[in-house]
């Protein structure tokens, strides 16, 4: 085996899509049943794609933009056009207000940002890709590096790439350790994501837009501190989508629903009609947080030196959406730092 990639979110994928392109033989080491990280597109009962990972992007993010064209995927503006609200107290009506079209456009993938992980899944051979694999001890012997996942199960590798999160890579044991000054840094690098809460709630129709509103809210009182239209780019499938608060996390999923949807009919008055599904994530697990996770500021080490630098005699690399020193945190980032890395190993 010649390389070892471990992790299968967007970052990993675009690793093992460039290193296939070069004839390189690869494998994918993902802990979770599935890929994608921290992208993630549920389908509603009506088949709504509705986002509770990554999304946006702009027109800067060319790394990401130039794979979707390679891809031959589709992307889109967000909806922003119409009245949207400011809830500043819960016993006062939202206030009204007018964004202006800007230069200033985010978009969305079409049929939502898993598409880009699936056409990449498509891209590999299946049998590069292993899920539900956990890496726990990675050695270097000198010649070769060789990785150990949780079942036993060994991989000898020239080169190995850890594209997670980093401040899960204190759970994996190094033979021979890392480097103290890494080893300090790694629990303090902030994980894009890490704590959020996204929602999605799909209607039958959109009211907000048949009446004329954007579907954009901002609250400083509600559950829900940031709600946007989610409609497809056909137009033909409908929802919201947003943040929640903190403090949401206290609540059952049940509560979470009961509260979300009583603030969209407060915000939106008797124009709201019954909604089909509800959903939301809270981005917490051990696949994107550590267990001794302490307070960061948004993108605190994100893409620092050390993490730009190869350890074991050349032989083990990082890549991923906070490795990157363009666009830390993001996707455009993510892939930007995957293909960077990829281009070492193909020379």
């Amino acid at each position: 085996m010649s390389v070892i990639i471990i992790g299968g979110g967007v970052s990993g994928l675009v690793l093992g899509y460039n290193l296939q392109k070069a004839n390189i033989p690869f494998k994918i080491l993902e802990s979770q049943n599935r890929l994608g990280g921290r992208i993630m597109t549920i389908q509603g009962k009506k088949n709504t794609p509705m986002e509770l990972g990554a999304t946006w992007f702009a027109d800067y993010h060319h790394h990401l933009i130039d794979l979707l064209h390679e891809l031959q995927i589709g992307y889109f503006p967000q909806h922003t056009e119409g009245v949207s609200l400011f809830q500043t107290r819960s016993y006062e009506p939202p206030q009204k207000f007018y964004i202006p079209p800007s230069d200033g456009v985010s978009y969305r993938i079409k049929g939502g940002t898993s598409s880009l992980i699936n056409a990449l899944e498509a891209k590999i051979n299946p049998e590069s890709i292993l899920l539900n694999t956990t890496v726990s001890f990675i050695e270097d012997n000198n010649s070769e590096i060789i990785v150990t996942d949780k079942k036993g199960q060994i991989y000898n590798a020239k080169k190995v790439i850890i594209s997670i999160p980093p401040q899960l890579v204190s759970q994996i044991n190094f033979i021979p350790e890392l480097s103290k000054e890494l080893i300090n840094l790694l629990p303090n690098i902030h994980t894009w994501m890490s704590g959020s809460i996204k929602f999605a709630i799909e209607f039958e129709k959109p009211f907000w837009l048949e009446n004329g509103y954007s579907g954009t809210i901002f609250s400083q009182t509600g559950m829900a501190v940031e709600v946007y239209d989610q409609s497809n780019f056909e137009q033909n499938k409908f929802a919201l989508v947003g943040f929640l608060s903190g403090i949401s996390s206290r609540y059952t999923f049940a509560e979470r629903e009961k509260i979300v949807s009583e603030q969209i009919k407060q915000m939106f008055g008797d124009i709201v009609t019954a909604y089909v599904s509800y959903t939301d994530k809270i981005w917490n697990d051990r696949h994107i947080t550590s267990p001794k996770e302490i307070q960061m500021i948004p993108h605190q080490n994100n893409g620092h030196s050390l993490l730009n630098q190869a350890y074991y005699h050349h032989k083990l690399f990082f890549s991923g959406a906070e490795i990157s020193k363009t666009y830390s945190g993001y996707m455009d980032g993510a892939i930007f730092s995957a293909k960077e890395v990829a281009k070492i190993i193909s020379q």
